[in-house]
């Protein structure tokens, strides 16, 4: 969506004594927002006014600059300041009111936060730069409104990791949700399968898990024959000559438009995605995809293990919770696990054998299907109709 647009200056209910604007000020928020985007545009004076792409962002289609651009800002971006960035001069902080992505704001505005993951709340996004004290005091200040957790995963962590006693009150869980279904025709014959993942980000295919996909798929096509795999991602040409003789595997590597994206979703039938973004979790229950993969995070909570999808044990490669410090201090380590080779084999298997489930049981396919597409009806737990009531009915009490 675009929401560059003349709509965001006018001031829908006169009613309203504050503007409400996006933090970080100046950012895109990632897609998974758009339709809540869209929500406060048509119900508040919403400043929301993002960069427009430089050139240098259509010269990042060249894979070499891509590559150089995306690692560049790994090591620097740590380095940068918040208040460097993200401050802007031309927002009245007394009539404004901030929803803010995973960051805390300057401290003369009044906010609402929305949680990912209590890790946005440091620097770096590294629990060894969170400062545990500042971030309840920040939480328990008059400033802050209301706080609300992206799913269950991001509530437990922030109760955990940070002293919420003065502030429980504020903590909501207001889950995403997904557009209405996309209801298909199931076909009797053949099965394709759809892995996806940024084109500009030259690892989020290794951080998504696709190393894995692609050798679960080369096993499964040896076997059978009526099967193709959909790979929409930032794949290296060494990993295309790897697997280029693989019947049915199908890369693109380009940008699509949201058109052809829908047609790709509507056109596959299991999303093969060992770890699944939020935004894709909620595109496979619009678009009836069951899927396959690991329990990691809020996966375990959003994918129904058995009924709209298979969930496997990611605990050797991340370990478990029971040791917050430890789990998040070995987390970058442990991501190498999940796009090399030597330690993702081993779950070559159980992938394999989940999926083989879906191939062979079509009634068991079909269901899963149906049980993705009541989640996001009118009355379903990821009804954007119920997200759009509770998300009006929380800022409503401070912007008025």
């Amino acid at each position: 969506m675009d929401f560059h647009t003349k709509k965001n200056k006018i001031k829908i209910n006169t009613k309203m004594n504050k503007t409400l604007a996006l933090y970080p000020f100046n950012q895109k928020f990632p897609v998974v927002y758009d339709s809540t985007i869209d929500l406060f545009s048509k119900n508040y004076n919403l400043n929301y006014f993002p960069k427009k792409r430089a050139l240098f962002y259509w010269l990042k289609d060249i894979h070499l600059i891509r590559k150089t651009y995306y690692f560049f800002m790994k090591v620097f971006r740590k380095y940068l300041k918040f208040g460097n960035i993200t401050n802007n001069p031309n927002i009245n902080a007394e009539k404004t009111l901030l929803f803010c992505f995973n960051q805390l704001p300057p401290p003369e505005y009044d906010f609402i936060i929305d949680f990912e993951t209590i890790l946005g709340a440091s620097p770096d996004y590294h629990y060894s730069g969170l400062d545990v004290n500042y971030v309840s005091e920040r939480l328990a200040s008059e400033k802050c409104k209301a706080i609300n957790c992206w799913n269950k995963a991001a509530y437990k962590d922030l109760v955990r990791i940070i002293d919420c006693s003065k502030f429980k009150n504020k903590i909501n869980i207001i889950p995403f949700a997904g557009n209405s279904p996309r209801e298909k025709e199931i076909s009797e014959k053949g099965l394709n399968f759809l892995f996806v993942a940024s084109i500009n980000n030259p690892v989020a295919f290794g951080t998504k898990g696709g190393p894995i996909a692609l050798e679960i798929y080369s096993q499964l096509a040896k076997k059978y024959k009526d099967i193709k795999f959909f790979v929409r991602a930032n794949i290296s040409d060494k990993l295309v000559k790897e697997y280029e003789n693989v019947p049915g595997l199908i890369f693109l590597r380009k940008y699509l438009s949201d058109e052809k994206m829908n047609e790709l979703f509507l056109n596959s039938d299991v999303l093969l995605e060992p770890l699944p973004g939020m935004d894709l979790m909620m595109k496979s229950m619009e678009f009836g995809l069951p899927l396959v993969c690991f329990d990691y995070e809020c996966a375990f909570e959003t994918v129904i293990n058995n009924k709209t999808g298979f969930l496997i044990n990611s605990s050797p490669i991340f370990g478990t919770k029971k040791n917050l410090e430890e789990y998040y201090k070995n987390l970058d380590e442990n991501y190498k696990k999940v796009y090399t080779k030597k330690y993702f084999l081993e779950f070559i298997p159980e992938f394999t054998k989940k999926i083989e489930i879906l191939i062979k049981n079509r009634k068991l396919l079909k269901r899963m299907v149906k049980k993705q597409y009541s989640l996001v009806e009118d009355k379903g737990k990821y009804s954007l109709k119920k997200r759009n009531k509770k998300l009006i009915r929380l800022i409503d009490q401070y912007i008025k």
